[in-house]
């Protein structure tokens, strides 16, 4: 018997129907599949895998009801327990390619490539006219570096089915590796309109948008991702990003501080964070978050000059001298660095250091006024 903890009183009408299902009846194998997946969706995510393990383990459970366990198993990378699954699968329906698709996406996971590609040769050889069986061998080909060999059982899954929208996505995604920016563009969208509910193929239209300059129409299908994703860490960030590009800052500044909630490692989302802030002008809250970013990446020299002109624009500009000297260091060729410590040397009164900055800058061909410095 499943059930081995005591009802909680907040547990859903649905779980208690279906805990009751299988205290009249252990064996009903359906009922317990079917409580896996609403304690998944209620919240009780721990206790969902625990119990699909104890399914998937019982010899009994019926083929119907073990191959949903597997995938569940699989797609919460519950690995080892899937892959036993898909094994027994494999042996009561040794002409099935689902299965062997499983399982050569599984040993690649482990780290098994050799497996991996046997695996997925061999449902093809059962279904040589299953997209999903090409579309799997690419995943698998594309994660080991194979990318041109992806291409073609990409091609291949398409030319099979002609709604493949992740194959679509996928090879849009190689050719953009490629530099084939137009043909990407075409399959992202043909994505879309394949899979309007797929964020991760609106995520990948928006972000080749993004690379091309169209920030609106980024943004359009950044927020649709969203809808469909809402956990969605860098759908989330690239919006920002956009909106940044754009001009937006308040709303990109909101953006970036939601993926700093979501994930505090986020060091990108909290760098444009304090640049949405320097463009802003809010150049003391600007400087505290800069500066936290310069503590994991101290030699940048973009994050450096920001903070020598926050400083500067709080009127420090000693404070300011340091960071900037450093910049110079980094990028002796940066005529921008060198006029700026100029011009805060000559507010620090070192006039000797300020003109010495200054030639330098000429050197560099960098003649432009204070106002363009600090740009």
């Amino acid at each position: 018997m499943l059930r081995d903890r005591p009802r909680d009183r907040g547990e859903s009408r649905r779980i208690q129907q279906l805990e009751r299902r299988l205290e009249t009846d252990p064996s009903d194998h359906l009922a317990a599949f079917e409580l896996v997946q609403a304690l998944w969706e209620e919240g009780g995510r721990e206790e969902a895998v625990r119990r699909c393990r104890q399914l998937s383990e019982r010899e009994e459970t019926p083929t119907a009801v073990l191959e949903p366990a597997a995938i569940f198993l699989f797609e919460r990378r519950v690995l080892k327990e899937a892959r036993a699954c898909f094994e027994r699968l494999s042996a009561q329906q040794p002409e099935r390619a689902l299965p062997y698709c499983f399982l050569g996406r599984i040993h690649d996971l482990l780290g098994d490539s050799k497996a991996a590609f046997e695996a997925h040769g061999l449902s093809i050889e059962l279904e040589h006219d299953n997209a999903e069986c090409y579309y799997r061998y690419g995943v698998t080909l594309a994660r080991n570096g194979r990318a041109e060999e992806a291409e073609v059982y990409y091609r291949k899954t398409i030319a099979l089915d002609h709604s493949h929208s992740k194959a679509y996505t996928n090879l849009g995604y190689l050719l953009d590796l490629k530099g084939m920016y137009g043909e990407a563009m075409q399959l992202f969208r043909k994505a879309v309109q394949c899979n309007p509910h797929s964020a991760e193929a609106h995520f990948n239209l928006g972000a080749l948008y993004g690379e091309s300059g169209f920030h609106d129409r980024a943004i359009r299908e950044f927020r649709m991702a969203i809808h469909l994703d809402p956990e969605s860490v860098e759908a989330r960030f690239n919006l920002g990003l956009a909106l940044y590009e754009r001009g937006e800052l308040d709303d990109a500044l909101q953006e970036f501080k939601r993926v700093m909630k979501s994930d505090n490692s986020h060091h990108a989302a909290q760098y444009y964070a304090g640049m949405a802030l320097y463009r802003k002008g809010v150049y003391g809250k600007a400087l505290k978050i800069l500066q936290q970013v310069l503590r994991y990446d101290q030699e940048n020299p973009s994050v450096l000059y920001h903070i020598g002109v926050c400083y500067n624009r709080m009127d420090q500009p000693n404070k300011a001298i340091p960071p900037l000297k450093r910049v110079t260091e980094i990028t002796p060729a940066n005529g921008r660095a060198y006029y700026y410590l100029g011009v805060v040397y000559d507010k620090a009164g070192m006039v000797d250091e300020a003109k010495n900055s200054y030639r330098a800058a000429d050197a560099l061909s960098y003649k432009n006024g204070p106002q363009r410095a600090v740009v």
